[in-house]
């Protein structure tokens, strides 16, 4: 499902939401497409670090993310990450210079993201935010969760994928498995569980239980294998 979700929000930021889904990447046509800085808000998630290979692939020159610690940045920079800030250290739109973005995918959503990245944007760029993310549950900043004060000539986009992944699933299993198949994507494991006798440990990983787990600060997906 997450690589389906940034597969679909990196393409919504090349088209509009209603329109027929682009094959392979959105950004071919695009005038900087020489040149595609993008900023995926959080680089070490499941739909972050899946999100940067798909980018590289569809041809971004730069990929600026904020991850944390040592090990999770050169994480995200071996998956092809640019420029990393350290999240607990700095804020990533700070960090970046006027008029230097083309595309946000705001795949964390921490409220006020779409205001600081309008500073970063170029005009013509995008701020695409996934729909369920943190602004919501705080209801200081309501839906839309988008900037009250965006800059002329850029696009905002509070991204449905409901509709998309209804429609368009089997289009972009196939592109994504084409993708691993093709060596631009890598299964990134950070635990592996054998037997479905494992299941209930696996889960308990996944929760933040165990050495290794959530709240221990892994980052990858969990994998669970017949014996």
């Amino acid at each position: 499902e997450v690589g389906l979700t940034s597969l679909f929000s990196l393409k919504r930021t090349g088209s509009l939401p209603n329109d027929p889904m682009p094959e392979g990447s959105p950004w071919i046509n695009d005038t900087k497409s020489g040149n595609l800085t993008v900023v995926i808000t959080s680089g070490s998630g499941g739909t972050g670090f899946i999100g940067i290979e798909i980018a590289k692939a569809y041809g971004a020159t730069h990929i600026a993310t904020a991850a944390s610690g040592e090990e999770e940045i050169a994480f995200v920079k071996g998956l092809g990450a640019t420029f990393v800030v350290d999240y607990k250290k700095a804020d990533l739109f700070e960090s970046l210079p006027d008029d230097s973005v083309d595309v946000v995918y705001d795949n964390y959503g921490e409220e006020g993201t779409a205001d600081k990245a309008m500073r970063t944007l170029r005009a013509g760029g995008v701020y695409l935010l996934l729909p369920h993310s943190g602004c919501y549950a705080k209801k200081t900043q309501g839906p839309p969760c988008l900037s009250g004060n965006p800059k002329p000539g850029v696009r905002q986009i509070n991204y449905n994928t409901a509709p998309d992944f209804k429609q368009y699933s089997a289009q972009g299993l196939q592109e994504l498995t084409q993708m691993f198949e093709a060596g631009k994507l890598t299964a990134q494991i950070a635990k592996t569980f054998r037997g479905l006798n494992s299941a209930a440990a696996a889960f308990n990983f996944s929760a933040g239980g165990g050495a290794g787990g959530v709240s221990d600060n892994h980052f990858g997906k969990i994998a669970l294998v017949p014996n």
